[in-house]
């Protein structure tokens, strides 16, 4: 994959393999950061190795909560704009991924 393209490959710990937009990525502030081609070193010139390959690795978190955060990225992305209003649907989940996805957030920023 080249930098430049419209797609991400989120990679969780147990080999599971996520593909999703770019932008839809980008609703976590850690990924945007890890995919901005101008960040990653003192030179500005130098990026972050997953912002040449649009592939990161997430070796902390199971393919099961990965689906799940790659559900959610897609939900915020989908209704930013709507706010509080009543035409945004809750975001289900089941309870026993609670702590995994609290701890998955966390790391993400989302």
């Amino acid at each position: 994959m080249a930098g430049n393209t419209s797609t991400v490959r989120l990679i969780s710990g147990d080999g599971f393999s996520f593909i999703i937009d770019k932008q839809v990525a980008e609703q976590s502030p850690t990924l945007k950061n890890m995919l901005d081609m101008s960040r990653g070193g003192v030179d500005s010139d130098v990026a972050f190795a997953e912002a040449l390959t649009n592939q990161i690795q997430l070796p902390e978190i199971r393919g099961r909560t990965l689906e799940k955060v790659c559900q959610y990225l897609f939900y915020k992305y989908r209704f930013v704009d709507e706010g509080a209003s009543d035409r945004v649907p809750e975001f289900d989940f089941e309870i026993e991924m609670s702590l995994e996805l609290l701890m998955a957030a966390d790391y993400l920023d989302c």
